[in-house]
């Protein structure tokens, strides 16, 4: 082996090595990216924990962090129907809830808008100490005290579905 061959191979095995954490990391999102998201969290499409799981890890990389029953990733300010998502979620597989949800840095009044208005939902304000809204598909916006908002569509297993 020559001595720039001893060199270079060295060198693009750890470049090559790399790539996978890098695509995930910091590659732009793809197209279809916000459409999907969308879709889930105002519960007009089947989907499931598996499906979520691989597609999220797949496009954002590893979680940030598990918390309250949810692995939550980095959503890179993805556009969703014109608010941009700041992390994203989705329920470990051994849940028994099927949740996709996203954490939004805008008060929950400015998100409901958007969202009635980009998506032709409607959100009903349901009773409660803090602001809570429901759409007819069951999608829901909840008001967090740092102005924050989650919008997410939530299903549980009741044990009778396969």
């Amino acid at each position: 082996m020559t001595r720039l061959a001893r060199f270079v191979a060295p060198l693009c095995m750890a470049v090559f090595s790399c790539l996978p954490a890098l695509a995930a990391k910091g590659a732009a999102l793809p197209s279809h990216f916000g459409d999907r998201l969308e879709a889930a969290l105002s519960c007009r499409g089947e989907w499931s924990t598996d499906y979520w799981q691989t597609y999220l890890r797949r496009h954002l990389g590893k979680p940030l962090r598990t918390w309250g029953g949810a692995d939550w990733f980095d959503a890179q300010n993805a556009d969703l129907a014109g608010v941009l998502a700041k992390e994203v979620f989705t329920n470990p597989p051994q849940s028994g809830t099927l949740i996709v949800g996203a954490l939004i840095a805008q008060p929950v009044e400015a998100v409901r808008s958007r969202l009635e208005e980009r998506l032709g939902m409607r959100f009903q304000p349901l009773p409660g100490p803090y602001p809570r809204y429901l759409s007819a598909t069951g999608s829901v916006l909840v008001g967090l005290a740092n102005k924050q908002t989650k919008w997410y569509c939530a299903r549980w297993d009741l044990g009778n579905r396969p």
